[in-house]
């Protein structure tokens, strides 16, 4: 039997325009013929206009979403109830057998999220869908917002695929040590514009910080926000070091060494306080001058920024007795850092503490 049909109610919400993608996409060998099937809207909810149950009408070679009480739609009717934590996509793909593909799940978690709590914004998909519907046509619509589902799909693909594959074969994890235990860094080389996040979700290696080089040299390193780690030690470590390679120190100030955007002598790492990450080139900036500093040397000042219970070798015993015997005769090499952890010290001792 050929589908030339489908039906959903009058300016279809995100919930139906996603179902009708998913068949579209996916339910042609289930639905013959729904890839191009035209789609009618009906201005009545739960129950058809002639009364006929939606079984009858698929018979005929039409699928009702989102309306007629119909096993694609959630709603509850006059002989049926509503189907529990259901929209119709999440219906649509279940029927379809493709609710497990994780590449799927941010997409269906989100129309759900939208259709059962009005979860959202007003810049989302559904609500520029429903603002839109008094300027385009249903068709215009549905469109517009299926290139929408099929970006996010193709990036949310990839993101399974090719970053997945790039985590497993380029990525090294380490530990760092903090006080409520060890959390991982990622060390990644790769110009994959997804592959630090993967690192950070549980199919990576659920990293608390990434540091990712790419071939041009530019570096990223980013907080996962989760951990609630604060990359400030970090920042000041790396802006002075970058001086250092350069061969001149032009900012010393630790107050300026880690404020937000960037400071003379390392203007090629801008820091985003927000965000937590201190950037050296991204997406949108392209033409900065990559970092001088060796990517071993990175991680090490990483380590060294957020590992707050360790201390220079040579000065360790007497800094976590809570004394600072760093002199301009014999300068502990992390005293320029102007690290927290170091400076509470010194202050403590101003006090007599």
């Amino acid at each position: 039997m050929e589908f030339n049909r489908i039906v959903t109610h009058t300016r279809p919400h995100l919930d139906e325009i996603a179902a009708i993608w998913l068949l579209r996409k996916f339910g042609e060998a289930r639905y013959p013929g729904i890839g191009t099937a035209r789609i009618d809207y009906w201005s009545n909810g739960g129950t058809t206009p002639d009364g006929l149950p939606a079984s009858a009408y698929e018979k005929e070679g039409t699928l009702l979403i989102g309306v007629g009480g119909g096993r694609f739609d959630e709603h509850p009717g006059v002989w049926v109830e509503r189907k529990k934590s259901q929209c119709a996509a999440t219906l649509v793909a279940r029927d379809l057998g493709v609710i497990e593909d994780p590449a799927l799940d941010m997409i269906l978690d989100s129309v759900a999220q939208n259709d059962l709590k009005g979860h959202g914004n007003p810049l989302d998909l559904a609500n520029l869908a429903l603002v839109m519907y008094g300027q385009m046509s249903h068709e215009q619509v549905i469109a517009w917002v299926t290139e929408g589902l099929e970006a996010r799909y193709a990036e949310r693909t990839k993101f399974f695929g090719q970053a997945a594959k790039e985590f497993a074969e380029k990525a090294r994890v380490e530990d760092i040590v903090r006080p409520s235990g060890m959390v991982k860094l990622a060390v990644i080389e790769s110009d994959d514009d997804q592959v630090a996040k993967f690192a950070k979700t549980k199919d990576g290696c659920n990293a608390a910080v990434t540091v990712q080089k790419r071939s041009s040299g530019n570096v990223q390193i980013m907080a996962n926000k989760k951990f609630g780690i604060k990359l400030y030690d970090v920042v000041k470590a790396i802006r002075y070091e970058e001086q250092v390679e350069a061969g001149k120190i032009v900012t010393s100030d630790w107050k300026a060494l880690e404020s937000e955007g960037k400071v003379a002598g390392a203007e090629n790492w801008f820091f985003h306080e927000e965000g937590q990450m201190l950037l050296n080139g991204s997406l949108t900036v392209t033409d900065m001058l990559p970092t001088r500093i060796p990517l071993e040397k990175i991680v090490e000042l990483i380590k060294i920024g957020l590992e707050i219970d360790s201390f220079e070798h040579r000065f360790a015993e007497k800094c976590l007795k809570g004394k600072c015997a760093s002199s301009k005769g014999n300068p502990c090499l992390w005293y320029a850092y102007g690290l927290h952890r170091c400076r509470t010290i010194r202050f403590q001792m101003g006090q007599g503490k």
